[in-house]
């Protein structure tokens, strides 16, 4: 752990110390938030302080751990793993498609539910996921879905059919919505100050590292041993950490804490509206923007979040306070990663395609051309929490966002049957990756170090269904452009990906404006970032 420590130990020893006596009263709320009547509860309900000396809303004092430690480690190991896991699921999956559209003869049209069932339940649960980690434990919540995740994957592997396959994807999709809003929770209340600026930095390059690890190690499984292993694989990593998890991570203290009751119609309608909405973002294009049921499900998706909404205002638990809207830059932050997380999976999705539809590489060939875009990830992340140390956090954003309109440009410019891989693909996929880990990194770091420690998992699920739905609002954008622009004229595969580029710079560019206009810079620079939860 020489090393370990060297790395994480440093000028910032005795700022540790003091943010550690500030985690000890991040509870007390401000003179200005609350009326001096002696009132202790804000009425957001965000932040509950007690008078009762040591106890906090969750009830003893959390346990703050060090990075630089052996117990640090392992639990940013747990946490990471989870967030590495979820993307290689992703997309390990993908490349496995053409062989598994084989092995049960599945028409195009419904081989995309091997891929939607997982983003479908993954996006729809992440909310409910959030809010069940604040309540009763993000270590339980956590475990959990490691333990539900290894199931489903293991379920996977033995799918005699497609419809086991994709029911089963689905079921997956649940144990990972548990372990992202948790893990994060997790990061963000162990580690302080810039251990936890750094955790929250290895933590993001773990997800970009994951989702290149999953092109690699599905290609080449799929190309020699076979798709199945792919998940014989990876139940082996799910049931370890589960087990690691067990035993490391933080204990869930609960005592003391008064336990609202839970809002379960608002649980109902939040994840019903989500999974439509969902469903309806990824078939829209395939079954036509005019067909009647999509029509139907898009308007039954919309009055089911809205009132959802509307319920959260009236209750007196919610799921979901609307108080949180009002934290200074936290709508826009929201905003900017809804657009550049769709912009970058759009842009995936379409390179990856001309990768291997003009291109015309392998599953393996692709996915050892991909090698660099985890590398040039890893570094992005962790240079960006890095710099997070000195630099305001919008100019890191907007440095992300200017790269996400860029990023699509060159593979749109040079999409050719005549052009390799090296000039129509590597250029994007190379920026897309630092913009995201640019991105990814400073909204994580701005919200979940700005929200009371008991709402964390909650928010962090809330940023991740910003991610989700920007992808499948991303997707479906540039599927109808497409359709109208290209496929109904009859042109080429290389210009209908060019367009559905093109779209996502389009996306990029109007979550740019936003964050001009609706981020300030006050609150997120390298001094405002402390343990001190915000009171509304």
């Amino acid at each position: 752990m020489a090393i370990f420590d060297g790395l994480f130990r440093g000028r910032d020893h005795q700022a540790r110390v003091d943010d550690n006596d500030a985690k000890k009263s991040q509870f007390t709320v401000s003179s200005h938030s609350v009326p001096s009547t002696g009132s202790t509860t804000p009425s957001s309900g965000l932040a509950t302080p007690t008078e009762e000396k040591g106890l906090s809303p969750l009830g003893p004092v959390p346990e703050i751990g060090r990075l630089g430690s052996w117990k640090g480690a392992l639990v940013l190991l747990v946490t990471s793993g989870s967030q590495f896991l979820d993307n290689v699921f992703m997309t390990s999956a993908n490349v496995a498609l053409s062989s598994i559209q084989e092995d049960f003869n599945v028409s195009a049209t419904n081989l995309q539910w091997m891929i939607s069932a997982y983003t479908l339940t993954f996006g729809g649960f992440l909310l409910l996921a959030g809010v069940l980690s604040d309540r009763y434990g993000r270590k339980l919540i956590l475990c959990l879905g490691l333990t539900w995740l290894s199931i489903w994957t293991l379920a996977i592997g033995f799918g005699q059919s497609f419809i086991q396959l994709t029911v089963f994807r689905g079921l997956q999709g649940i144990g990972a919505a548990l372990t992202v809003p948790s893990a994060i929770g997790i990061i963000s209340a162990y580690f302080t100050g810039l251990d936890r600026t750094r955790a929250l930095s290895i933590y993001a390059s773990s997800g970009t590292v994951g989702f290149c690890v999953g092109l690699i190690f599905g290609g080449f499984l799929t190309s020699s041993l076979g798709w199945r292993y792919i998940f014989y694989f990876i139940v082996i990593i799910t049931g370890a950490l589960g087990i690691l998890g067990f035993i490391v991570l933080p204990a869930d203290n609960m005592a003391g804490k008064a336990k609202p009751k839970m809002d379960y119609v608002g649980a109902m309608l939040s994840t019903a509206g989500l999974i439509l909405l969902q469903f309806v973002l990824s078939s829209g294009g395939v079954y036509g923007w005019g067909t009647p049921f999509i029509i139907v499900l898009l308007i039954l998706a919309v009055a089911l979040l809205a009132s959802f909404v509307v319920l959260e205002k009236f209750i007196s638990c919610p799921l979901m306070p609307l108080s949180l809207w009002k934290l200074p830059n936290f709508a826009g932050l929201w905003v900017a990663g809804f657009t550049c997380y769709g912009s970058y999976q759009n842009v995936i999705y379409y390179i990856v395609l001309m990768a291997q539809e003009v291109d015309h590489l392998s599953a393996g060939d692709t996915a050892l051309r991909f090698l660099p875009m985890g590398v040039i990830g890893f570094i992005a992340s962790m240079g960006t929490g890095k710099a997070l140390e000195y630099v305001n956090g919008k100019y890191t954003l907007l440095a992300g966002l200017i790269l996400t309109v860029l990023a699509p440009v060159p593979s749109a410019i040079t999409a050719s049957p005549e052009t390799s891989f090296w000039v129509n693909v590597l250029p994007t996929s190379l920026i897309s990756i630092t913009a995201v880990s640019l991105i990814f990194v400073t909204t994580s770091t701005a919200i979940l170090t700005t929200v009371p420690v008991n709402v964390k998992s909650l928010c962090g699920g809330m940023l991740n269904t910003a991610f989700q739905i920007g992808s499948g609002v991303a997707l479906a954008i540039s599927a109808a452009v497409t359709e109208t622009v290209d496929i109904k004229k009859g042109h080429g595969l290389a210009e209908q990906y060019a367009t559905g580029l093109w779209c996502s710079a389009g996306l990029a560019g109007l979550g740019l404006i936003i964050a001009l206009l609706s981020v300030r810079r006050r609150g997120i620079g390298p001094n405002d970032r402390d343990d001190t939860a915000c009171a509304i």
